[in-house]
């Protein structure tokens, strides 16, 4: 590959095949036509039929998939809300019933008055934990026994107004205080005179974690005020029940037909009801053995489905919220709409995809949610999928039966119109302002080879003049590390072409915009490459006048890495030849200012091969430092600097580690004065060869590089992308 030119793909036919119009019907197409297009137009005729039906009928299923689609899902929602009232419901009934009959309890004149004992206590200076084990408290405690008993409460606290707990069925709790939590806030509305259900809470929240509580599970409360004689409320009575007792399975469905599932969270995401998958949660490491779950589980997407083997990667705390919760909650943060469904799949808390529904329950600062797995929920769309699927199944065999009727004779007929010369065009890979390059196997070696022809809408005379010196004068040249021209010749039409190696590697500049500057050892290695090839040219009185990065392909060639191809010899300068015809209208459009010397810029014919040592600096500078010798915003100030600007070193600019010698040869080459750089690439090859003694660049180090892209990129699919890069 000379140059591809650029990596553009086309689809305008092969130069050389002579167009029909579209709208000339087959039978009065010219009898010059080539084969293949009347193949082409009744191929692609049949194709075109076949796809109006195709779009028609699937346009037609998408329709009605829609339909179905927005049908289920209405009823998946008036589902979801039928079954959330059924258990916000449920779970306000249960709430409301045991408010009522805490404030029986505490409006009982005996309850009071033991109550106020212990308040009047209190308020005499006497210490919290004296009070709490006072005669006074087991009087209360006697009073409240059948309630507790009934009730199943297993804890009761009295609570005066400064937070300190001042009766308590346990000593543990006797002088211990609410008042620092988040309990105390929670408690507030009782003493307005309200009673009020605590959502689950740990105790060691509720009264510290530095305390000795005896329970270590969490507790729903239930609070009423106590009212002295003035029917002011002096006292905050509590009746504490295990969380995952009765409270933890108000809202548990447990059908084996149905994936339906409800439960409550609090506003931190935290799940406050048991799960009904808990026995997926804990083989998963989500929840210990014997923990019920509750304040465990946070209601928050792992990434993918637990249930189905998917360990995450990080901890729960940095997964987001599920869609859910985070709309819910969202909702709670803003002050309404309480109330919500999502009815597009999304990964719950175990990361299976269900659809669901919420409401906020202001009040008692929950949430209530129900979810059902999206593939139950939608389940009767899969009838739907398959019948379409069928009849789309019949109509690709149909579709297939008349490709195939036809594709014997379109091959036919095809074969010559892919031809140029003895080659057999693949697949266009290239195409740039002048060119078109495709990739081609010779119809008897059957090696592949790129190919590349000239445009016919630019077959000028300076054109073909230089496509011709091109491949000829490259052709003169025999070293491994310059493209190798196999043949050359002319269409049926008269269009010039040339078939040359076709190379798997990449391109100087993709290897640096990829993976960022080479090791010293290594860039010497593709450089001193570079000087063998121009060393070549040079001794042939040839200047390349078009090094640069993008020129420059390191391949895997014969078994050998790291192998440097020099490419694009369209603009060489013959130096020996007085008579060579020079296009310096070309040499300016096709030349790159960032590579040229600066007498170039001056002059684009002024160039002897000081002029390719130049550029050869610059290609140096960039592989080493990563950066461009000059960053400019435009072309005129690009110009200005090369002629105008010292060029920076490259220990400046970012090359790690490189050796004087090195620094002082890339400065010597980027030199304005032509004069003041090596006077020969044997010279830059010498001091190269030199660095490489020092810092070698091993075989086994190439290995490993290319090993390792290969792995990472992935070989068939990068290389592919490498070789058209190269364009």
């Amino acid at each position: 590959m000379l140059s591809y030119d650029a990596p553009m793909p086309s689809h305008e036919p092969i130069p050389g095949l002579r167009k029909i119009p579209d709208n000339l019907p087959a039978l009065l197409r010219p009898p010059g036509a080539m084969p293949g297009d009347e193949a082409r137009e009744r191929f692609w005729n049949l194709v075109g039929i076949l796809a109006v039906v195709t779009v028609g009928l699937g346009a037609m299923g998408w329709w009605a998939y829609g339909q179905v689609r927005e049908s289920l899902r209405d009823l998946r929602a008036a589902g979801l809300g039928s079954l959330l009232e059924a258990e916000a419901g449920a779970l306000t009934i249960w709430v409301d019933e045991k408010k009522r009959a805490a404030d029986r309890w505490a409006a009982d004149e005996l309850v009071q008055r033991e109550a106020a004992a212990l308040v009047k206590l209190a308020r005499g200076g006497m210490d919290a934990a004296a009070v709490c084990r006072s005669p006074a408290r087991r009087k209360l405690l006697a009073q409240i026994a059948p309630f507790v008993a009934l009730e199943e409460a297993a804890a009761v606290n009295l609570v005066d107004r400064d937070g300190d707990i001042i009766a308590s069925l346990h000593d543990e709790y006797c002088g211990l205080s609410v008042a620092g939590g988040g309990f105390a806030r929670r408690l507030a509305p009782v003493f307005a005179g309200r009673t009020v259900f605590v959502q689950p809470f740990e105790e060691s929240e509720r009264v510290g974690a530095s305390k000795k509580v005896p329970f270590d599970r969490p507790l729903v409360w239930v609070e009423t005020p106590i009212r002295g004689d003035a029917g002011e409320v002096i006292a905050a009575l509590g009746f504490g029940r295990l969380a995952d007792a009765r409270f933890g399975s108000l809202l548990l469905l447990s059908s084996a037909q149905s994936t339906r599932e409800a439960y409550a969270f609090d506003g931190r995401g935290l799940m406050l009801t048991q799960s009904r998958y808990l026995g997926d949660l804990r083989q998963a490491g989500r929840v210990e053995a014997g923990d019920p779950g509750i304040l465990r589980v946070p209601i928050r997407d792992p990434g993918g489905d637990i249930v189905a083997g998917f360990r995450p990667a990080t901890p729960s705390a940095e997964w987001p919220l599920t869609k859910l919760a985070d709309a819910a909650l969202g909702a709670m943060a803003a002050g309404g709409p309480y109330e919500g469904a999502i009815l597009e799949p999304y990964r719950d808390y175990r990361g299976a995809e269900v659809i669901g529904a919420w409401r906020v329950l202001p009040e008692k600062e929950m949430v209530i949610a129900v979810e059902i797995e999206a593939t139950e929920a939608y389940a009767p769309l899969k009838y739907l999928e398959i019948a379409f699927g069928t009849l789309l199944g019949f109509l690709a065999a149909a579709l297939l039966a008349a490709v195939s009727s036809s594709l014997w004779a379109v091959r036919l007929k095809l074969r010559e119109a892919r031809r140029i010369g003895p080659y057999t065009i693949e697949r266009e890979i290239g195409e740039g302002g002048i060119s078109h390059v495709y990739l081609a196997r010779h119809s008897l070696l059957k090696r592949p080879v790129a190919v590349k022809v000239l445009k016919a809408a630019l077959a000028s005379d300076e054109m073909i003049t230089r496509f011709e010196r091109e491949v000829q004068l490259c052709s003169r040249l025999s070293h491994p590390n310059t493209i190798e021209i196999y043949d050359y010749g002319r269409t049926r039409d008269g269009t010039f072409y040339y078939a040359m190696e076709y190379l798997d590697g990449l391109s100087l500049e993709d290897l640096v915009q990829r993976h960022g500057p080479l090791p010293v050892s290594r860039a010497v290695h593709a450089l001193r490459q570079v000087c063998a090839s121009l060393k070549e040219a040079h001794d042939h009185g040839l200047v390349h006048r078009d090094v640069k990065p993008h020129n420059l392909m390191l391949c895997r060639q014969g078994g050998e890495l790291d192998v440097v191809k020099v490419l694009d010899f369209g603009l060489v300068k013959e130096l020996e030849n007085a008579h060579t015809r020079d296009i310096t209208q070309f040499a300016r459009v096709l030349g790159t200012p960032l590579y040229m010397a600066p007498e170039r810029l001056r002059n684009p014919a002024d160039a002897d091969a000081r002029a390719d040592i130049y550029a050869l600096g610059a290609v140096a500078f960039f592989v080493l430092t990563g950066r461009r010798v000059f960053e400019t915003q435009s072309d005129h100030d690009l110009v200005y600097q090369v002629l105008n600007v010292p060029a920076p070193s490259i220990a400046a600019c970012g090359a790690q580690d490189s050796p004087a010698i090195l620094e002082a040869l890339v400065a010597r080459c980027l030199s304005k004065d032509r004069k003041e750089r090596p006077q020969s690439i044997a010279e830059v090859a010498a001091v190269l060869a030199e660095v490489a003694r020092q810092r070698p660049w091993r075989e086994d180090d190439a290995r490993a590089w290319w090993a390792n892209r290969d792995r990472s990129a992935g070989a068939a699919g990068d290389a592919k992308e490498v070789r058209d890069a190269s364009t």
